[in-house]
């Protein structure tokens, strides 16, 4: 038994490292979009379209993924689709325009789309019931230190590197890291040896392999519960990666005045909100028994009234509130996550779990993918100063509209019905 917990661990540090990664690509726009606009002659809706190229195909994937997680095994889509990224990596760094660059990002969002859906598909073969939100939480908190190092730590290796070098580099990591997840990744404790935990790891998951497409996508999307979840993590994460993976940097230099370096600083705030959300929603719900859906409905609606506050913040005299406000935004979004995962989880059987995870997470970064290049649209048609900077009241108009898609996304989870949270069953 300690051998098989001692392989737990390993299995759960290669696939929070993985996520780390999936983190740092998604956030890292916001950092060098001053270097992308300078070195690929990139306007404000160029900027939208690189920036969300990751999401586009990241979204796309998301129920094909969890399609090949419930029929071929997670291990296979993890360490394939991560040296996918790793290409993609490769090619963003030495793009010579911004064609490249978009062809670079999409391949990047391609592969990591893999990470997620078979991350929680490992879980669910590895661990109890009872520990998933744990499990999810903990995977998120790694993916917010992956954020945190899209915010001042990338800063500095860019500032050494270069954006390009930066990336370059990047990928070769992640072909090292798509090795290793081959090595150690399995399916399940039966590809080891030993006794699987899940009690649906039988029958259950047989019949899931020989249900079709259309009747896994009719029982699906005939669930109510389940396309309302789809549109609150939609709008929510619409809002909240357009503004910290792309906008957050320049919005502190243009409306309150830091050079990149501070920047990088304060938004760090934000990721190490998340990092700490994640598992604290996680660990609440699990070993408290909360209500998921009254602890997601207060993380929204504390978001939403966070949003409304920075509309009226600018200049310098004001930062002392955005620190904190910016840390709050982490902490309701990291929370929002392994809850949103969760009840999707509890309304489904064991065999389509991965397909319902992939289609809620494509649902979470079509959000962006739709979103980055009108929020470039929406702030080029706004007044600006100088080339690749924006006025206060532009920002306000993206601020405003991040605002009512929180407020819609409150709309949407109130409108869950009201479960109990499965009781935890027996080792």
């Amino acid at each position: 038994m300690r051998n098989f917990n001692v392989y737990r661990w390993a299995i759960l540090i290669i696939i929070c490292v993985l996520y780390f990664f999936v983190c740092l690509h998604r956030l890292s726009p916001s950092v060098i979009a001053r270097d992308l606009s300078l070195s690929l002659q990139a306007d404000a809706v160029m900027l939208g379209i690189i920036a969300s190229s990751y999401f586009y195909l990241y979204s796309a994937m998301q129920p094909v993924v969890g399609y090949l997680a419930d029929t071929t095994g997670p291990r296979k889509v993890m360490s394939i689709f991560f040296l996918l990224s790793a290409i993609g990596s490769l090619i963003f760094g030495l793009a010579p325009n911004a064609i490249v660059a978009v062809l670079g990002r999409t391949l990047i969002g391609a592969g990591l789309a893999g990470i997620f859906v078979s991350a929680l598909k490992i879980f669910s073969r590895w661990y109890r019931k009872d520990q998933f939100a744990s499990l999810t939480g903990v995977m998120i908190t790694i993916g917010g230190l992956g954020g945190l190092a899209a915010a001042m730590p990338l800063t500095y290796l860019v500032l050494l590197l270069g954006w390009r070098g930066s990336f370059v580099a990047i990928g070769l990591i992640s072909v090292a890291l798509s090795v290793l997840a081959w090595i150690i990744l399995r399916d399940s404790p039966k590809d080891k040896g030993w006794p699987s935990l899940a009690d649906e790891d039988n029958a259950a998951a047989q019949t899931g392999k020989g249900m079709t497409v259309g009747k896994r996508l009719a029982i699906l999307f005939g669930n109510r519960d389940f396309c309302m979840i789809c549109l609150a993590v939609f709008l929510i994460y619409g809002a909240a990666l357009t503004f910290q993976g792309l906008w957050a940097i320049p919005y502190l230099m243009d409306v309150f005045g830091m050079d990149k370096v501070k920047a990088g600083w304060t938004l760090m705030a934000w990721p190490l909100g998340w990092a700490v959300g994640g598992p604290a929603a996680g660990l609440l719900t699990d070993k408290l028994n909360l209500n998921r859906k009254n602890a997601l409905l207060f993380a929204l609606g504390l978001a939403t009234l966070l949003w409304f506050v920075l509309i009226f913040l600018q200049g310098q005299g004001q930062m002392i509130i955005v620190v904190p406000l910016l840390f709050l935004f982490g902490l309701t979004g990291g929370g929002a996550l392994p809850l949103s995962f969760t009840i999707t989880r509890d309304l489904f059987p064991f065999e389509l779990m991965g397909t319902a995870t992939g289609l809620m997470n494509t649902a979470s970064f079509l959000g962006s993918a739709i979103y980055m290049p009108l929020s470039g649209l929406l702030l080029k048609s706004a007044a600006s100063g100088q080339a690749g900077s924006y006025s206060f009241a532009a920002y306000r108009l993206l601020l405003i509209s991040f605002l009512l898609f929180y407020a819609i996304a409150f709309i949407a989870t109130a409108l869950l019905s009201n479960r109990k949270n499965p009781g935890a069953p027996g080792v």
